[in-house]
């Protein structure tokens, strides 16, 4: 039943409702605004040659640790300025100045970012903090702040002071007193000054109504202490800009696009959301009180369209008149949330896209309810996004992930509008060969919250971090969202161009968009949100994918059995819950928690690495995740970390796509998953039916087994006749295990691949008993095969009754490794990367290998060919040999295959042709290279080595 005060608050909000009329009809406006049915987040049109730039800064902001303040007591530490108890001299100012002239007359707020270590030993006066006239010596505001105050610990908290600044030209300062009663860390002091927040609003609003149409405006604000810089990816990106001296000329200049203006009711902050909502519908933008006046008097003579003062006493009064009458109007895939203390970021999106922009907090019941309502609505298969952020993180993404909705973090994010019109051509690069698998400690670095739109527009390229002077370096994971597709392709595709060999971009959470897939209630929804995903992570060139369910949570097992269903193009996962378990899914998917998920500082990225690869024994790889937070660590904290492991020749860092290859090579999985074809499991399981018949064996866990007290010589596999695998190379892959490697080297095995439309052997091979590196442990042994479109294939397990025998599973791919050119683990004697390859030219360069390595010692047994992919300059001028090919064993010293090319083997010039070369791997353990020796006679470039 409900209480007398849901009652009372029912029959408000409906009598709300019944009462407040429409003043202007709404309508839809005509857009340039291209939202196709498969996209998740809307396009716009692109940029105009020049945009007009202009600074809607609304904070006055100083570093407690900058040279703009000064200091009584503490010291630097890091990223702010510290006290603490006998260490420091109490009773004195901390942080004071910066004497700033110029801060605007009239109603300002201070601010104040503070951490405590201890919000709970007693409620004493921690600090003082003041605004301070220098001028005259007038305290214009001051307050006491306890300990209990602070909600948590080693966190910076805002602390707010109003003031008014009476006099303009006075030096205002911000300061902190210390009383010495606890550790305390100063960020930043500064002021918000009403007036800008004001105009932050008016200006903002205006640009999303301008750039609905064709985006024409570029704002330049203070978000993350303006680190991107006013013009950093203009100039990146290639726009025309021109600096707008008064942003009130806009409102000229673009006049007829303005149907009017928005008023919100300053008692009720929430109204500002709600004329955010209406403008978007009625050509309007959205004005504060204070500037109403100005705006309808000339020379601007703006009409109200509606004014929301006086209607409303509450937040939930102005959400559900939001939900009951403009709902229905705007779109239902996006739902804003923007906190109405940001007057600007954001809203210029929610204002172009037509969208309902609240602020609910699913802690509030009444809000709850509320919010509720819109989720209700919205698509509950992925396609549903909620822009913005949460009052607290963890419940509101709970509850959009209850409702299949999923979070864009981006209420911060400036220029969306802007960005969402670039190129959404993105020239993805090709996946970085990968080192040889070896019994070493594989560590991969990631830097989080690329699920953050607006920390890769204001804080990602930054000299600390993608802008640092020497990255590529070291290898790093960048997290980004696959979302950039939609939102900003043009800074996806920039990322990629100017990215080095070791800068590997990865999924940040969850996919798409950020969410607990473990709270998802169907698992239809979920599996298209994953399959969405995978689309996204696939197009946007991603391959690994964060995982988070809270902060802490474990994969549940139907999650990851969707992920591995429904994102084939993935490498792997990584999940928050810390530890670095591995776990496969489906037997295809490898999925890793962090060994440390939140790394804020050098030294902790150190220790966690130290911690993580304690006991490693030397007999196998370890594979150790370290994630760092890019609030607090900077690229060259990362290369100095890992310089400190630089005298531990066991240790190996490699970038995220290459750790999980690496890790899919250890655990008999394809290296690339693109290369996959089909996986046929030997026995039924949970996830997948055996397609094979079988002869003689039976299921056994996680395989089909046969041994000689049981069975007979006979096929321990057969079938299962497909006709769908695409024509030309392939390989199968018999993933098989051995109980025993000792005594007579038994031929254990025949494995074949039969065409039985012909009745044919495509390929065969005899597997013998040493040629399984270890007892009891799965491996892998492959062969080559030519396909036929639409002949009926087998993949048959001959058991001879002389072991105990067990297969996993059948793969076909592709090919079962692929080595580009240019790429770090190949070697090179001569020539110089170019575009797309490796090139030598007589000119520069002499007679020798131009390409050598990658020393592979983990090749499978089984027929093999390699392919090299060559150009040749000119292919008619004599037919001398250009370049020699060949398969050279390392460990022996001895060539296995080789292969002298001719000029005029080449049918064209300057044309990318096939050269191949086959042979049978018999022997375990030897390191391979697959070269090519320059003649020194030709320009000869070389692609790519595949290895089927």
């Amino acid at each position: 039943m409900k209480s007398k005060r849901m009652l009372m608050m029912s029959l408000i909000v409906t009598l709300i409702a019944a009462t407040v009329q429409f003043s202007v009809s709404v309508s839809h406006v005509a857009a340039a605004i291209n939202w196709p049915s498969n996209q998740v987040l809307p396009s716009f049109s692109a940029p105009a040659a020049t945009l007009d730039v202009m600074d809607v800064t609304t904070e006055f902001k100083y570093q407690a640790e900058g040279t703009q303040v000064g200091h009584g007591t503490g010291r630097l530490d890091g990223n702010g300025w510290l006290v603490q108890t006998g260490i420091d001299a109490p009773l004195q100012h901390m942080v004071y100045g910066p004497y700033a002239t110029n801060i605007p007359v009239g109603a300002n707020t201070a601010f104040f970012d503070i951490s405590i270590d201890n919000n709970t030993a007693n409620n004493a006066v921690m600090v003082t903090v003041d605004v301070r006239d220098n001028t005259n010596g007038a305290i214009l505001a001051t307050r006491d702040i306890t300990r209990q105050e602070w909600t948590g610990v080693y966190s910076f908290q805002r602390f707010e002071l109003p003031f008014n600044n009476a006099t303009a030209g006075h030096a205002l300062e911000f300061r902190v007193y210390w009383w010495g009663g606890s550790y305390i860390k100063v960020d930043d002091v500064g002021t918000n000054p009403k007036i800008l927040g004001d105009e932050a609003v008016l200006f903002t609003t205006l640009k999303g109504l301008v750039n609905k149409t064709q985006p024409r405006i570029y704002t330049y604000d203070d978000a993350v202490r303006g680190e991107d810089g006013k013009y950093n990816w203009l100039n990146s990106l290639g726009i025309g800009h021109t600096d707008v001296t008064d942003n009130y000329s806009l409102i000229t200049k673009y006049k007829s696009e303005i149907g009017g203006i928005v008023i919100y009711d300053e008692a009720v902050p929430d109204t500002i959301n709600l004329a955010t909502t209406f403008a978007s519908l009625n050509k309007g933008i959205v004005a504060s009180p204070s500037l109403v006046t100005k705006l309808t008097s000339a020379p601007y003579s703006l009409p109200i369209l509606k004014d929301f003062r006086g209607m409303f006493t509450t937040k939930v009064q102005v959400y559900q008149y939001l939900y009951n009458n403009y709902w229905s109007l705007v779109t239902h895939k996006i739902l804003a949330g923007i906190n109405p203390q940001i007057k600007g970021f954001l809203r210029d999106y929610a204002t172009a896209v037509g969208t309902a922009a609240v602020w609910l907090n699913p802690a509030v019941p009444a809000e709850d309810t509320i919010l509720r309502q819109f989720l209700t609505d919205m698509p509950h298969d992925g396609t549903g996004t909620y822009m913005g952020w949460w009052p607290d993180e963890g419940q509101g993404v709970t509850r959009t992930s209850e409702y299949g909705v999923t979070t864009i973090a981006s209420d911060f994010a400036s220029n969306l509008t802007v960005f969402g019109g670039t190129s959404r051509t993105v020239n993805v690069k090709p996946l970085a060969n990968k080192p040889p698998l070896r019994n070493k400690i594989y560590v991969s670095l990631i830097l989080s919250d690329g699920d953050n739109l607006q920390y890769l527009e204001h804080r990602f390229k930054t000299p600390w971090l993608w802008d640092s002077a020497n990255r590529g370096t070291i290898p790093l994971g960048w997290t980004v969202s696959p979302a950039m597709l939609d939102a900003m392709p043009g800074v996806l595709n920039y990322l990629y161009n100017t990215a080095t060999p070791n800068d590997n971009l990865i999924g940040g959470p969850t996919g798409v968009g950020y969410t607990y897939p473990n709270l998802w209630t169907n698992q239809s929804y979920l599996n298209n949100y994953v399959a969405l995903s995978n689309d996204y992570a696939n197009r946007s060139g991603l391959k690994v994918i964060t995982v988070w369910n809270t902060i802490v949570g474990g994969i549940n097992p139907n999650v990851g059995s969707s992920f591995a269903a429904y994102a084939p193009s993935l490498l792997g996962l990584t999940g928050m819950q810390a530890g670095g378990q591995i776990t496969q899914y489906n037997n295809i998917l490898p999925t890793q928690a962090l060994n440390a998920t939140y790394c804020y500082s050098q030294a902790t990225v150190i220790s966690e690495i130290n911690g993580a690869i304690a006991g490693w024994s030397g007999t196998a790889p370890r594979f150790v995740s370290i994630q760092a937070n890019p609030w607090d660590v900077s690229y060259q904290m990362l290369v100095n970390a890992v310089n400190n492991f630089s005298g531990n020749s066991n240790i190996v860092f490699v970038t995220p796509d290459n750790y999980f290859q690496l890790m899919r090579e250890y655990n008999n999985l394809p290296v690339d998953p693109s290369t996959v074809v089909k996986t046929y499991e030997a026995e039924n399981t949970s996830y997948a039916t055996s397609p094979f018949n079988h002869s003689v064996g039976r299921a056994d866990g996680d395989a089909w087994s046969a041994n000689v007290a049981q069975d007979a010589a006979d096929f321990m596999l057969w079938g299962p006749y497909v006709t769908t695998l695409p024509a030309g190379q392939l390989t199968a892959t018999f993933k098989m295990k051995i109980d025993s490697i000792t005594g007579v080297n038994d031929n254990v095995v025949r494995l074949d691949v039969r065409d039985s439309t012909t009745g044919q052997d495509l390929a065969a091979f005899d597997v013998y008993r040493n040629q399984f590196k270890a007892a009891n442990t799965y491996q892998d042994f492959s062969l080559n095969f030519t396909n036929v479109t639409g002949h009926q294939l087998e993949f048959r397990v001959g058991y001879k009754a002389k072991a105990k025998i067990s297969v996993d599973k059948v793969t076909v791919t592709t090919s079962i490794g692929k080595y580009e050119a240019e790429g770090t683990v190949v070697g090179h004697a001569t020539g110089r990367a170019v575009s797309d390859g490796w090139q030598a030219n007589p000119t520069q360069d002499t007679a020798i290998h131009m390409s050598y390595g990658p020393y592979d010692a983990n090749l499978p047994v089984g027929n093999r060919k390699v392919t090299f992919r060559l150009k040749v300059d000119n292919n008619t001028l004599n037919n001398l040999q250009v370049a020699a090919i060949d398969v050279w064993d390392a460990t022996a010293g001895t060539t296995v295959v080789s292969q002298n090319i001719l000029r005029q083997q080449f049918t064209a010039a300057n044309q990318y042709q096939d050269f191949s070369l086959t042979f049978n791997n018999t022997t375990l353990n030897h390191q391979l290279e697959y070269r090519v020796y320059y003649n020194a006679v030709a320009t000869i470039t070389l692609d790519k080595i595949t290895i089927n």
